[in-house]
């Protein structure tokens, strides 16, 4: 880790360990082995000793997988007790976790090194689509959040529409248990299949454009009329319990990142790690660099931040690339306010929800 930047201000750790490898993912993963484990987090506790040795502090921390909460307590301790050296006293620090593998015991470590925010994959209440997500297991989630809210206020629940015979009926009775959990902050994810998943190689194919846009039009509705805010495309909250660390990403600021397949920015360069783990266990650290141009640069600021219900700042996006955004973009503007994709208000350009909906498009115009 030879890039010192004490202005990176967001950390990510990946743990690549699962108990399964669910159809669908297609993260940088790998089945639980108790030795590749322990090589692993010795070589982990070696990079986070890069932060330490040199006095960072972050503000957010997000520990991904993966499935963090598969870890041990003890290798949880560890791992907690060298990442609270270098938090700032007020950052958000996260971790991920799946319902199987969580219990009090481990809520109990999250509180004793201040985790406040967890991230939980349920998926789906409804069993016979976990089941096809392989995610066939008997959990009272309700008894599961009430027992994570005596130790972490602030939690997250994944969910994924868009599933093989899923059907707009079930997205309903997801969202109305969903409610019922009294939590502040929900992200939903429309199934995409990914090259090297299972369900790719068993020809699972996406729902429609059309049946996705009518799900996630009523999500959009139901949320907001229980008091959500979306603040980007996929990820709704309550007030003040928007992912601090997330909008580092889609804010398009910088970022270190550590562990296999983690991808990272500081300075001017985006760089994703190796995912071969038993290079990474031997102390090799490979990765990826994409050395970015300005132009390179505000690419990615086109491409996050409209990502983003509140948009970007027009004289920000000025002053930032040297450009002039009105007059630069006059006809892709003209067009995309004829069709209502985008607003242009106060000098803020963001997105309309027909707009999110069909984002790929816009930026598509835009680069």
């Amino acid at each position: 880790m030879e890039l010192i930047d004490f202005s990176v201000k967001s950390l990510y750790v990946h743990i690549p360990f699962c108990k399964k490898i669910c159809p669908y993912c297609d993260f940088i993963k790998v089945l639980e082995n108790p030795k590749f484990i322990e090589s692993y987090m010795k070589e982990l506790l070696k990079d986070i000793s890069f932060f330490i040795n040199n006095d960072f502090k972050f503000n957010t921390i997000y520990i991904g997988g993966g499935t963090p909460s598969i870890l041990s307590d003890g290798y949880l301790e560890i791992l907690l007790s060298n990442l609270s050296k270098i938090k700032d006293n007020n950052a958000e620090f996260t971790i991920e976790c799946n319902p199987e593998s969580l219990n009090e015991n481990k809520l109990k470590i999250f509180k004793k090194y201040k985790v406040n925010r967890i991230s939980i994959g349920l998926q789906t209440f409804k069993k016979s689509l976990l089941k096809t997500l392989d995610r066939d297991y008997s959990i009272d989630y309700f008894e599961l959040i009430n027992l994570a809210k005596k130790y972490i206020k602030n939690i997250n629940v994944d969910f994924i529409y868009g599933l093989p015979k899923q059907t707009i009926e079930d997205v309903k009775e997801d969202l109305n248990k969903f409610i019922n959990l009294d939590i502040n902050h929900v992200s939903l994810y429309s199934l995409q299949v990914e090259k090297n998943t299972e369900f790719y190689n068993k020809g699972i194919k996406e729902i429609s454009s059309d049946k996705s846009a009518k799900m996630y039009n009523y999500i959009l509705k139901f949320l907001e009329e229980h008091g959500f805010k979306r603040y980007e495309v996929s990820n709704f909250a309550k007030p003040g319990y928007e992912s601090r660390h997330n909008l580092t990403y889609w804010k398009n600021e910088k970022y270190y990142a550590i562990g296999i397949g983690a991808s990272g920015y500081v300075s001017n360069i985006r760089y994703k790690n190796s995912g071969n783990l038993s290079k990474y266990i031997k102390g090799l650290r490979e990765k990826e660099e994409e050395i970015l141009t300005l132009e390179d640069e505000r690419k990615y600021y086109l491409i996050c931040n409209l990502r983003l219900a509140d948009g970007f700042n027009i004289n920000e996006y000025n002053a930032k690339f040297n450009k002039n955004f009105l007059k630069d973009y006059k006809d892709e503007i003209n067009f995309f306010s004829s069709v209502e994709a985008i607003n242009i208000e106060n000098n803020i350009v963001k997105c309309t929800n027909y707009g999110l909906l069909t984002l790929n498009l816009v930026l598509e115009k835009l680069l």
